[in-house]
């Protein structure tokens, strides 16, 4: 017998909403009150510093989403991202928003999981565990065995939550429409397309077979690698609602003694995933978006000799890797789940992520700012001289900080640096569409989930064969003259490209150093050119009242059209003399 799918509890939703709307609420009286209101005249002097008050708003918001799970999860973790126009203060509370929420009720799963294929769960799977082994805001995921007896995880959607999201997205709507009536607001965000990237990419994760489609893509994408795997999607057991696949629990990547254990090298594990997603951003243009601890394993491999069905089995428990034998230096690869947050990037996107990474490895300002060029990153009024001038400071002091990663000794003069260029940073924010806000994000969880796997690597030493490969795949050079190219200066010649770019697109500034002079310059120059101008065309007067002959001789015209030219000429000096 198939049980009826359980609704959202109509009393929770209207709770819900009075909770929601209050937090935005909070939030619209505060902007109103600290930047509107106060921001006027003789007020200002009444203001606090806006960064606490900033980071007490983001910490009451973070608790409420936490509380209420559901989109408010995945505003904050956009909001997080959202480092080119949100205070620090905000996204660094956000940063660390974690998904995870109190699980739905067994029988309401189970309930969906027969509603979907109209079939009892007995026939669906042979054992089906009622405890999940993760539950977030949108779905969860329960260990399965399907009638054949291979072992599954079947991700399920929360029962309702399509209902939930429409909800929360409505309130949303409603909070964005009125900032949209503050004008400093309206003027330096485009609040309409944030909520349209945000609803698109919210929505995206309600499809779990797109995610389906998206972990199959990304199979194909390494299939020519042996370190790299993605489990197996069960089509038969899988739907818009539900997403069944191989299971494949080995070993968590933060848990670094137990892939040691077995001799698997720790420096080997953090080379290959941040060369794995540096391959994914710069190179193939499809990027896992959601690389975080918990959708990332290591699974020691067999050697010689030693029993493949040992090393295939899931139930890695601690036991079992105290009992495994240790051989140095064991084959491994890295196992990649959750591709709900799935990314393309296209390819005018893809062309300015290739020149930043060249910058990166030749360690070069200028290339790195005429990447955000390239990406039309910049606003026209950005200073540009002056980002550059930004950007070789930071890379003579942090640059780690390029490929996502900023130590903690660092911190106190990276903080220094920000408020040294803080004026620049907020009066000329980039325009980063949504995709590389996500693909950013990415960078930044892999390099810190590497930094935490070997403390002592250096991210920023594999931007010199990943430029190597770049060069190597634009223009097949061979592999000697390559390292000459990047390992002696590779740098382009930028200068005159983004001069043209700059005519190309309107927006070449001339700046002078005394105004009036040049001024008066440019006022002579224009009379100058006035008057060659009326010369032109008196030539051309006189040229049509004069009939010359075969040999150069010049003939008689009629009176009338001489009269007539000589009539023109005189006025057109006179003009140009005016």
């Amino acid at each position: 017998m198939i049980r009826a799918v359980a609704t959202p509890d109509l009393a929770g939703m209207r709770e819900r909403n009075r909770a929601a709307r209050r937090i935005f609420t909070r939030i619209m009286l505060h902007v109103l009150w600290w930047d509107i209101v106060l921001a006027w005249g003789p007020l200002k002097r009444l203001r606090t510093p806006a960064g606490p008050r900033w980071a007490r708003l983001a910490r009451q918001y973070r608790a409420q989403a936490e509380r209420l799970g559901g989109v408010l999860i995945k505003l904050g973790q956009y909001a997080g991202a959202r480092v080119d126009l949100l205070p620090k203060e905000v996204t660094d509370v956000m940063a660390d928003l974690h998904d995870a929420v109190p699980p739905a009720p067994a029988p309401a799963i189970v309930a969906q999981l027969e509603a979907d294929f109209l079939l009892p769960l007995r026939d669906l799977f042979r054992t089906f565990e009622p405890a999940p082994i993760g539950a977030a805001s949108l779905g969860q995921a329960h260990r399965a065995e399907l009638p054949d007896g291979r072992r599954v995880v079947v991700k399920v959607l929360r029962p309702g939550i399509d209902l939930i999201v429409e909800n929360d997205l409505v309130i949303i709507g409603r909070f964005i429409r009125l900032m949209k009536r503050i004008g400093s607001i309206r003027r330096r965000v485009d609040l309409d397309v944030l909520a349209n990237e945000f609803i698109t990419v919210t929505r995206r994760e309600l499809d779990l077979l797109a995610e389906g489609r998206s972990s199959e893509r990304f199979a194909r994408q390494f299939s020519g690698d042996p370190e790299v795997y993605v489990p197996k999607i069960e089509w038969s057991r899988s739907g818009g609602r539900t997403l069944t696949m191989e299971d494949v629990s080995y070993v968590p990547i933060g848990d670094v003694l137990g892939y040691e254990a077995t001799g698997v090298d720790r420096r080997r594990v953090a080379g290959k995933l941040m060369d794995v997603y540096l391959d994914q951003i710069f190179r193939l243009g499809f990027v896992h978006a959601d690389p975080h601890p918990g959708n990332l394993f290591v699974q020691p491999l067999p050697i010689q000799g030693e029993p493949a069905t040992r090393w295939s089995s899931t139930d890695y428990t601690t036991t079992d890797r105290i009992n495994l034998p240790h051989t140095a230096n064991r084959p491994f690869r890295l196992i990649f789940i959750d591709f709900g947050m799935a990314v393309e990037i296209p390819e005018h996107a893809r062309r300015s992520l290739q020149t930043y990474a060249v910058g990166i490895a030749a360690r070069d300002a200028y290339t790195i700012v005429q990447s955000y060029v390239e990406g039309d990153l910049l606003l026209p009024d950005t200073d540009v001289d002056q980002l550059e001038r930004m950007t070789a400071a930071m890379l003579a002091k942090f640059p780690h900080a390029f490929v996502g990663q900023v130590r903690q000794a660092d911190l106190p003069q990276y903080g220094q640096m920000f408020n040294e260029y803080q004026s620049l940073l907020y009066n000329s924010p980039m325009k980063i569409p949504a995709e590389l806000l996500f693909v950013f994000r990415a960078m930044g969880i892999c390099s810190g989930t590497v930094a935490a796997i070997d403390p002592g690597f250096d991210p920023a030493e594999r931007f010199t064969p990943l430029a190597q490969r770049l060069v190597a795949d634009e223009l097949s050079l061979d592999s000697d003259r390559l390292k000459r190219f990047v390992m002696f200066g590779l740098r382009l010649p930028t200068r005159l490209d983004n001069l043209l770019t700059q005519i190309e697109r309107g927006k070449l500034l001339l700046r002078t150093g005394d105004p009036d002079h040049h001024r008066e310059n440019l006022r002579s120059r224009g009379r100058a050119a006035s008057q060659i101008g009326v010369a032109v065309i008196a030539a051309g007067v006189m040229a049509c009242a004069v009939q010359l002959g075969p040999h150069g001789e010049i003939l008689t015209t009629p009176t009338g059209l001489t009269v007539l030219a000589v009539a023109v000429v005189a006025l057109a000096l006179l003009r140009g003399r005016r």
